[in-house]
């Protein structure tokens, strides 16, 4: 119609001014705060004055904290790109490939880097940085803290090893069996070997004794030796006050790390592949295809969950849920009031490691297979065709993936999703 076409002419100009160079830098901000991040990133295309103001930190870090991605602003592998690359894969450079000589606020810089490093995860976009070699035999046991390694094997050792460069830093070489499991924390490094003995290890110089024993990692020390089982130990766990051990005694006994005393015998009428422990429960996954939960008061379990038809070999769990993989090669999602919730299936062969971030759950199992899932709704998000080994063993973070070979002699591979 004429008067809107008229009205459209009239209004034209005024459309066109622009309001950020006019309106108070208060009024300005809070209008910024409202977009989204791809909102922002289209207004900073729009002129230098506009790009200066959605190049704010305030506002990139509401947008980081409204995604959980404020973790990342202490976490220097996202920035740190110097390991020494063996087996390249399309990794994420984007960043890299932009020349540009204009500044970006650092909480903007986290956001885009955090979201690149969740495209890779979900794309599958990774490095193999290191192979980790040294063990005679084959790696039967593995953990990490985010700084350091530790592996044992069946050539009767442990290693400490350096996550971010690599390097071997101790061999510990007094055990008198295979290093069946182990569990490091907090610089105490606990392993359990065939000869059913428990040690502590302090990391530093990598001295031990024999049974269960209790390590402090920076001096290599033993702290405690703890006696009990009657049978090669299957699986050790620990938290800041116990430590928890299986054995293929048909018995799960949990230790005052302090004391190094047995608190509690549990009577488990099954051999408990893997352990889980936290402040208030201990998690037992079993040969019978049961995974049973304990309180530290309780002498019985509080909760059985079964489904499984064969061996449970991974716990994992969140506030939310709790995940297993099992020999009968599927996952499955529990909530923590017993709930059955999804069954994932994509395996073939054994579901040997798990790893559960939010709503992320990262599985290893036979044949090389490393899946991507989203724990949240039960779907794959991705699977990994590319992993450099066979692995029987699995660690993660927001980053990094450890996993461990189950050939002769041990290796150890990181790869690194940023």
């Amino acid at each position: 119609p004429l008067q809107l076409r008229i009205l459209y002419y009239e209004l034209k100009p005024l459309l066109a001014v622009n309001f950020v160079a006019y309106l108070p830098n208060e009024l300005v901000d809070r209008i910024f705060f409202l977009l989204d991040a791809k909102d922002l990133c289209n207004v900073a295309m729009c002129n230098s004055l506009w790009r200066e103001k959605a190049n704010n930190n305030a506002i990139w870090k509401k947008l980081c904290k409204d995604k959980n991605w404020i973790k990342y602003n202490d976490d220097s592998s996202i920035y740190s790109n110097n390991e020494t690359t063996i087996t390249t894969n399309p990794v994420s450079s984007i960043l890299n490939s932009i020349k540009s000589n204009l500044k970006t606020c650092r909480w903007k810089e986290i956001y885009i880097k955090a979201y690149l490093l969740n495209q890779n995860w979900k794309k599958g976009r990774y490095t193999a940085i290191h192979m980790l070699r040294g063990h005679n035999q084959r790696v039967v046991s593995l953990s990490c803290d985010g700084t350091l390694i530790a592996s044992g094997s069946e050539d009767n050792t442990a290693r400490i090893w350096d996550l971010r460069t690599g390097t071997c830093k101790h061999v510990l070489d007094n055990h008198t069996d295979s290093v069946r499991c182990l569990a490091l924390k907090n610089s105490i490094l606990v392993t359990g070997c065939f000869d059913g003995i428990v040690r502590i290890f302090d990391a530093n110089t990598g001295k031990c004794m024999r049974t269960i024993r209790l390590w402090k990692l920076s001096t290599g020390h033993c702290l405690h030796v703890m006696r009990g089982h009657t049978d090669e130990i299957q699986a050790i766990e620990m938290n800041s006050k116990y430590v928890i051990s299986s054995a293929w005694d048909d018995i799960i006994r949990l230790w005052d790390i302090h004391s190094g005393k047995c608190e509690k015998i549990w009577k488990n009428d099954a051999v408990a592949y893997c352990l889980k422990i936290n402040e208030t429960k201990c998690y037992a996954g079993n040969d019978d295809g049961s995974i049973k939960i304990w309180t530290p008061k309780d002498q019985f379990p509080i909760m059985i969950l079964k489904g499984h038809t064969q061996e449970v070999y991974c716990i994992r769990y969140n506030d939310s849920i709790i995940a297993s993989g099992s020999a009968d090669s599927t996952i499955r999602i529990w909530d923590h009031f017993g709930k059955w919730l999804h069954t994932l299936k994509g395996h073939i062969g054994i579901v040997r490691c798990l790893h559960l971030d939010g709503t992320r759950l990262v599985s290893g199992g036979d044949r090389k297979k490393i899946i991507i899932w989203n724990a949240q709704t039960g779907t794959l998000v991705h699977a990994l065709h590319h992993n450099p080994s066979l692995l029987h063993l699995m660690w993660c973070n927001e980053t990094r993936i450890v996993t461990a070979s189950p050939e002769s002699p041990g290796t150890l591979t990181i790869i690194n999703f940023w």
